[in-house]
């Protein structure tokens, strides 16, 4: 797309002669700066092919979520201190697919993008600082180990995937978190922190010319090498797992492990939002029974995730009767499955998801969030509201045949 281009939703993207994605929303008279860089490398890359053509590298569970903690630390000193300096909020987190840096100020916003665009070019991976940083780290993974939302949600994927990294948690786990060193570092930063795999998003009142200059201090480097994966089996290890923590009241979630998408993923991420509403969302056939039997308090929430060789969708709920909702949610999947979806019904819960995404639209924040995700599938806002707009019925109903399958649901429960 040429510079003076933009979609109907505002966005203007220019791919960088380093390769680097740039979105760009311009939203006049927004007090709200706001920029991410997004690396299209989570803590499921595991395993990379060998630029050589020797045997393909492997690093330890955990070490993209270590590399961001690291990143900030620069040989000049700390960047989250000099973004401080500049007026900006700044943070980074790190997911299963993405690593993504980002901050938002009022003023200075090309002074911290510079330095955002600076540091995570430059690492500083000393000996001494990564030791220090595996006591942090290993304070954050107790931690995790004590949160029952997160415990039920890694149990869960580990009955549904026996191979996948999907199954293991962000962080890896103390024993793993021993192996990084400076050296694995360094390497697994070679092969994930290359341009071609960077986004940048920003949003707010910003002059374009001067965003696409800033962006060219991004450096052309050798494109990086292909993530593997092991091979995995279709079905699920276990349907039931449970595990007892002392909690006041039971949570449970319920998943169906899903095909991996290899064509569209994005269309399939918007239908599956519908799909999961219309099946569980608070006027759902399935919530008025459930509430009607006191099986549920309130709607199950629900997430839908995919990536490169997984696709899972997960309701999550609390309370006593998580077997009864999960043969409850059974029963409303085989109803639709059968007799399909209503209209008015499919026609209803289209509308709120285009009202969800207007909302998300009027803040700042709401668009640079919403863009990170629509990045990692080299699409932007208006692209994706597009998608929303278009979406059929007979694709709703299509992917609820096809997508959710009775043999490969698994009830997860914390006690």
């Amino acid at each position: 797309m040429k510079l003076n281009e933009s979609d109907k939703n505002g966005v203007i993207w220019r791919r960088m002669p380093s390769g680097m994605d740039c979105y760009f929303m311009p939203m006049l008279n927004y007090g709200e700066k706001m920029a991410a860089i997004v690396v299209k490398a989570g803590s499921n890359f595991l395993a990379w092919e060998s630029a050589s053509g020797k045997k393909p590298t492997r690093i330890p569970e955990g070490t993209a979520h270590f590399i961001e903690h690291r990143l900030f630390r620069q040989k000049w000193g700390d960047a989250f201190a000099a973004f401080s300096k500049q007026g900006a909020s700044a943070n980074a987190f790190t997911d299963s697919e993405k690593t993504v840096y980002y901050f938002s100020c009022q003023e200075n916003f090309f002074e911290n993008l510079r330095l955002l665009l600076s540091f995570v070019q430059n690492p500083c991976f000393l000996e001494d600082e990564t030791e220090q940083e595996k006591n942090i780290i290993n304070s954050e993974i107790t931690m995790y180990d004590d949160d029952p939302d997160w415990l039920v949600y890694y149990q869960l994927l580990q009955a549904m995937y026996k191979n996948h990294p999907i199954r293991i948690p962000i962080a890896g786990d103390a024993k793993s978190i021993q192996k990084i060193d400076h050296n694995v570092l360094q390497q697994a930063y070679d092969c994930m922190y290359t341009p071609d795999r960077f986004s940048l998003v920003c949003a707010g009142d910003i002059p374009v010319r001067k965003l696409i200059e800033a962006a060219g201090m991004v450096k052309k480097r050798k494109a990086g090498v292909q993530p593997l994966f092991d091979r995995e089996p279709d079905s699920v290890s276990e349907n039931y797992v449970e595990r007892k923590l002392g909690i006041t009241r039971p949570i449970f979630q319920i998943g169906f492990k899903m095909a991996p998408v290899e064509e569209y993923p994005l269309r399939q991420r918007l239908i599956m939002s519908i799909v999961m509403d219309i099946l569980a969302g608070e006027s759902s056939a399935f919530y008025q029974e459930a509430y009607s039997k006191k099986y549920l308090d309130e709607p199950l929430g629900n997430a839908y995730f995919s990536g490169q060789g997984y696709a899972f969708c997960a309701f999550s709920g609390i309370g006593e009767r998580g077997m009864e909702v999960s043969e409850l949610l059974k029963h409303y999947v085989e109803v639709l499955q059968k007799e399909g979806i209503k209209e008015e019904d499919f026609r209803r819960i289209r509308k709120k998801q285009i009202g969800r995404f207007i909302r998300r639209s009027q803040s700042v924040s709401g668009m640079v969030l919403g863009q990170i995700e629509w990045a990692m599938e080299d699409t932007s806002a208006g692209e994706a509201f597009r998608l929303i707009k278009s979406m059929k019925k007979r694709e709703v109903e299509g992917l609820l045949r096809k997508g959710l399958n009775a043999e490969k649901m698994v009830l997860s429960v914390i006690r």
